[in-house]
């Protein structure tokens, strides 16, 4: 019996040792957080609560990368995320309206004849570090270079917004600015929507794609409450700094299984697993492309209501570059599903229609990494884009 209480002792002394050296770690990891790492470290290992207590709610304005580098979105009350409003990173600017490109007036100015491009990266052009290579700025760079110096074009483009995003961006965001013209070009992030099963969740407002935002501070785990175990974690690659703004846009469902299969098919192990039952083909021939209609079709009836003209834009993409989003049988099948579909609602609804796929020379040197575009690639899109427009438009 003593002998039994004896390793319980030894056994209780033990762990409160342990605790103790925990205890201590904690409290030296925070004190070197909030007294003696620099603000790059502050920002690279601190919780979202920590961040907030520092820099108040505007966090994500206030942040900057361990490079000095702002986040290039940040939150948004209905769009879920936007670009950061009067972000100047080298090269890349946004202006105080939240646009990619330069400062511009809402009201417009008298004569000028205002078009505003809606879409997701490819828009916005992220492939390309400088604003003024980005395809809405060269567009109209083209426009006034050709003679018509009253024209202006808004980059109203946003990485991961879909048909769902662009509809509400138009409505909330981009009718204020009263343009003449809207460019309506989407179809891969509408892609990215149908990948949802049972079909049961492929629902109208997307919610068996994307989770609620509940709360920009909640912490996923709970052991990274613990400012010592985060420390490390981010450290050793463990973990993300919860300043990432990945973990605050664009939150999975569980019944999202884009990302699972763009993982497996990079590794070379799609079908396995859950695919190995249900494909991805599966899911997209489960979840046909009626929302993508129904979201163009809503943003035809704004433009007419507001009497905006509008401008449907087929999807470019080659599948000379590796990569699933743009050469994987599925994403061929449903981008293509997304162009005949558009055809079809610009044909219905007497909608102007440049059928860029067909005629955009298939030239990987022109992309990036298959569907995003380089300089050239942004600059042959403009003028193709510019001379559809002048024709149309601006010579009508």
């Amino acid at each position: 019996m003593k002998r039994i209480e004896g390793i319980l002792a030894r056994l209780l002394v033990v762990a409160l040792t342990i605790l103790l050296l925990l205890l201590l770690a904690e409290a030296a990891a925070n004190y070197y957080l909030w007294n003696l790492a620099t603000v790059d470290e502050f920002n690279l290992l601190a919780s979202i609560n920590q961040i907030k207590d520092r820099y108040g709610d505007d966090f994500f304005t206030n942040y900057r990368s361990p490079e000095g580098v702002a986040h290039r979105f940040t939150p948004h009350h209905f769009l879920g995320h936007w670009p950061t409003p009067n972000l100047n990173n080298g090269p890349n600017r946004h202006n105080a309206l939240g646009f990619r490109g330069p400062d511009v007036s809402i009201e417009k100015a008298e004569d000028t004849y205002r078009i505003v491009a809606l879409g997701g990266s490819t828009t916005y052009s992220t492939a390309v570090d400088d604003y003024r290579l980005s395809y809405p700025y060269l567009l109209g760079e083209y426009l006034r270079e050709n003679g018509f110096e009253r024209t202006e074009v808004i980059n109203a483009g946003v990485n991961g917004y879909s048909s769902y995003h662009s509809l509400i961006n138009l409505m909330f965001r981009v009718l204020p600015l009263q343009p003449d013209l809207v460019i309506i070009y989407q179809g891969l992030n509408d892609v990215d929507t149908r990948l949802v099963h049972p079909p049961e969740k492929y629902l109208g407002d997307n919610s068996g794609y994307i989770r609620p935002f509940i709360s920009p501070t909640i912490m996923p785990e709970i052991w990274e409450y613990s400012t010592a175990l985060r420390i490390l974690a981010i450290r050793w690659g463990l973990t993300s700094p919860h300043t990432e703004i990945s973990r605050h846009r664009h939150l999975p469902a569980v019944s999202n299984y884009r990302d699972r299969f763009l993982q497996q098919w990079t590794a070379g192990a799609y079908p396995s697993g859950f695919f190995a039952d249900v494909s991805a083909m599966q899911m997209l021939m489960n979840n046909p492309p009626i929302h993508f209609e129904r979201n163009l079709l809503n943003m035809i009836a704004v433009t007419d209501r507001h009497e905006i003209e509008r401008l449907l834009v087929t999807f470019v993409y080659t599948d000379k570059i590796r990569h699933p989003m743009n050469s994987s049988d599925e994403y061929i099948f449903a981008l293509d599903q997304h162009n005949d579909l558009t055809r079809r609602i610009a044909a219905a609804t007497d909608s102007p229609i440049f059928d860029m796929a067909a005629v955009f020379p298939d030239d990987p040197a022109l992309f990036s990494d298959g569907r995003h575009m380089t300089r050239e690639g942004n600059l042959a899109r403009a003028q193709l884009i510019g001379d559809f427009v002048i024709r149309n438009f601006l010579q009508s």
